[in-house]
């Protein structure tokens, strides 16, 4: 499990941009107003040898009153009003913003050198020392030493401060040296039983299939999208072997999470997919494969997770071939890039084909640590060039010279060539189908990373 860096404090004062620099690439949106940032955002990020997620949030507003031991317990109780803002958004700001708290690690506190030290400032403060956290009290908008005067206005505080400027990266090595000297290592679970994550929109199934895997009303089972909160984890016995399934709260889509429980339990379905081996996507086959589908599958791909794909409720879907046909297109079109996982059609509540998933999840734990001698994998590499060579680049012809596998869990590999920017993704996609003919990895992602030599060692 990766550890947690949170960032908080009011509108605009530059969170998005701090999370941008930390990631490394632009994802978060930055624009010159407040409020824009209402959701937490969460990227992977890494910093020496230490690796972990940073969470930028939206802008805490001192508003309204929240119960902060249960930021979904909202008393509603109006104490300053905010121009611009609706009630009801900026209760979901704070919220997010709280829960972030709660599930971090570690806390950048964030204030702006132009504005100075603001009551809300003070207040937020006062709020992060409730929950006994690392926190870093960071002063954005300082590009230079001469500007460092603009510290004095936030020593009454009397705390360590952080110099930094998001935008250009003054001060911002010392101080990301000074979180990674706080921030715990990542941790693992010990294998001892394969690991099963199912996943899916609301509704879909999930808790039904639970039940069905388990043989016992172990999940509340409701018509009512949203029943399953948190994720909860249970033994699961097949054939004299244990797997732990672990049963996460639906992924809704942005609009309806603004208003319903699930929303705060996505960093928990997020940390469950990043601890599973196995990913079992549900996909309700009566309403084929949706946008929430797809953002859920690109979850797990990302994640470098086995999967399965779950087409549920086939005990009262349409027989006919052509809508098989039908379906079977919409996964080849919709989950391009989730070729490589297989497809099984099931009914959670009848059981129809339940029990083939577990010879089918230690089937794709089997392809997820398997290990190519570099041996064999130049060879496949060979006979690869001599199908299909890569195009030139700038007129010049590109050189693989040999593959080596790096890692497993998903499988990794290096690709050496004398031009990095001449291997194109269609290339490695072509690669990557010849891999699979030659040597399976059923079920689980492949990752390929590009190497250039040096001259001196194209020599």
């Amino acid at each position: 499990m990766k550890p947690i860096v949170a960032i908080v404090g009011r509108p605009n004062v530059g969170k998005s941009t701090l999370f941008n620099r930390i990631v490394g690439k632009k994802r978060a949106v930055v624009e010159s107003f407040s409020g824009l940032t209402r959701d937490r955002l969460y990227g992977e990020a890494a910093w020496g040898d230490k690796n972990f997620l940073i969470v930028d949030t939206g802008g805490f507003q001192p508003a309204y009153d929240i119960d902060e031991a249960h930021p979904d317990r909202f008393s509603g109780t109006s104490r300053i009003g905010t121009p611009g803002f609706q009630k009801e958004i900026v209760q979901n700001i704070i919220k997010q913003a709280l829960i972030a708290v709660k599930e971090s690690d570690v806390i950048i506190m964030l204030m702006d050198a132009e504005t100075g030290l603001m009551p809300s400032d003070v207040e937020l403060i006062n709020t992060l020392r409730k929950y006994s956290k690392k926190i870093f009290y960071v002063v954005n908008k300082i590009d230079g030493p001469k500007k460092e005067k603009s510290l004095y206005d936030f020593y009454p505080l009397g705390v360590t401060l952080f110099p930094v400027s998001a935008l250009n990266g003054y001060g911002f090595d010392e101080f990301m040296d000074s979180i990674m000297k706080v921030l715990p290592e990542s941790t693992e679970e010990p294998d001892e039983y394969p690991k099963i994550a199912i996943l899916g929109r609301p509704n879909v199934g999930k808790s039904t299939l639970v039940n069905s895997l388990l043989g016992k009303e172990r999940m509340i089972v409701s018509p009512v999208p949203g029943t399953t909160r948190d994720a909860v984890n249970s033994m699961c016995r097949y054939q004299k072997k244990k797997y732990l399934i672990i049963d996460t709260a639906g992924i809704r889509k942005k609009g309806k999470m603004a208003k319903t429980f699930e929303k705060y339990s996505f960093i928990k379905t997020l940390r469950n997919i990043e601890s599973c081996d196995v990913a079992l996507i549900l996909i309700d086959s009566v309403d084929g494969v949706v946008e929430m589908d797809q953002k859920i599958a690109n979850l797990v791909c990302d994640a470098g997770k086995g999967v399965i794909i779950l087409l549920n409720k086939w005990d009262i879907t349409d027989k006919s071939p052509g809508f098989f046909e039908k379906l079977k297109g919409e996964l080849k079109h919709k989950l391009w890039f989730m070729h490589y996982a297989p497809v099984l059609t099931i009914s959670a509540l009848s059981r129809q084909r339940i029990t083939k998933l577990f010879p089918l999840v230690d089937e794709i734990i089997t392809e997820r640590s398997k290990k190519i001698s570099t041996h064999e994998l130049n060879i496949f590499l060979r006979e690869s060039l001599l199908m299909q060579p890569p195009p030139l680049y700038k007129n010049k012809k590109v050189k693989l010279y040999y593959i080596t596998q790096v890692g497993v869990n998903p499988p990794r590999f290096v690709l050496f060539t004398s031009r990095r920017e001449g291997i194109k993704p269609e290339y490695i996609r072509f690669l990557e189908k010849q891999l699979r003919e030659r040597f399976s990895f059923k079920g689980t992602p492949v990752r390929f990373h590009i190497r250039q030599k040096t001259k001196q060692e194209q020599r």
